[in-house]
């Protein structure tokens, strides 16, 4: 395996850093990753590493105000004006570099949270670009999401620059609260995963502890929004294969309840070959779960009955 990292790109933002890890026995097929919120490619190593070991070219770049996509005085958690929309350019961008090396190869879009947000954002604008999709930990559609938009559009203007933490925002649910209240090992009960030494290593990453600003929060509420609104035109490919994977203890997903809503929204655009698992005890992040292996060969043989292998 070849692996070769912080490779940029120019956009308007500033250079684009990406990483690419190329397999000893290439298969034909690239699957482009797009990370959540508050992290950075890094956090992918092991999910790269394996996807390439089982014959992936795998590609996966630091979206806008993340990871080292930061420039001069901007910092991290900060994507720039129309920082949403950007980043799904940015992600065309990569896409352009996936199809101008490997012409013949056919590329999987896999996202999670609001990298999942931002890939169903591409599936809108351009998914003949890709040939399957992947969504893991997909957030919940929220009926408050234009009211966010317009207190974070007001905060933003007042000069305001802090912002809630991403627990913050999670705290409003009852069942998080209940998690919270054992204080005996938080660890092991965290949001994100119930990987103790993942959840140590995300708190103990510099790259991961920012807060996203007030204009960042207004444009990923405003492009949930655009994500979970009726798309502009009728899919190029309806028999498009889609996979939700989400973890029934996620709370981002609505606890499985969220994650449906959006695997029958995109069906009801016309999407048929959609597919959606939900694993018992797992949380956010599937693929830092004690069972990550279990839900990433679950993966791979979807993508294999796919021929996309």
């Amino acid at each position: 395996m070849k692996i070769i990292k912080n490779l940029k790109f120019k956009t308007d933002f500033g250079h684009i850093a990406y990483d690419k890890y190329l397999p000893c026995a290439p298969n034909g097929v690239a699957i482009q990753i797009a990370h959540g919120m508050v992290e950075h490619k890094g956090r992918y190593e092991w999910l790269a590493k394996s996807l390439a070991q089982a014959g992936y070219s795998v590609f996966i770049n630091d979206h806008r105000g993340h990871g080292e996509s930061v420039r001069g005085k901007i910092v991290l958690g900060e994507m720039g004006e129309n920082g949403f929309e950007k980043a799904v350019e940015d992600m065309f961008a990569l896409n352009a570099i996936i199809a101008e090396e490997f012409p013949a190869y056919k590329v999987v879009l896999l996202g999670h949270s609001m990298g999942s947000l931002l890939a169903r954002r591409f599936l809108q604008l351009g998914g003949d670009k890709i040939d399957a999709l992947i969504l893991s930990g997909t957030p919940s559609p929220n009926r408050l999401l234009g009211f966010g938009v317009v207190l974070f559009r007001i905060l933003d203007k007042l000069g305001v620059h802090m912002s809630p933490k991403t627990g913050d925002l999670l705290s409003f649910n009852a069942k998080f609260k209940s998690l919270r209240k054992d204080k005996g090992d938080p660890l092991k009960n965290y949001w994100s995963c119930s990987d103790e030494e993942a959840v140590k290593a995300y708190l103990e990453d510099p790259k991961c502890q920012f807060r996203f600003t007030p204009n960042s929060f207004a444009n990923l509420f405003s492009g949930m929004k655009k994500v979970f609104s009726p798309y502009p035109h009728k899919p190029a490919n309806p028999d498009l294969p889609v996979l939700f994977m989400s973890g029934a203890e996620d709370i981002c997903g609505e606890f499985g309840k969220g994650v449906q809503k959006a695997y029958r929204h995109l069906k009801s655009q016309g999407y048929e070959n959609v597919r959606l698992e939900i694993f018992d005890g797992a949380r956010h992040e599937i693929f830092n779960e004690p069972k990550k292996g279990e839900y990433l060969g679950l993966a791979l043989k979807w993508l294999e009955e796919n021929r996309l292998a």
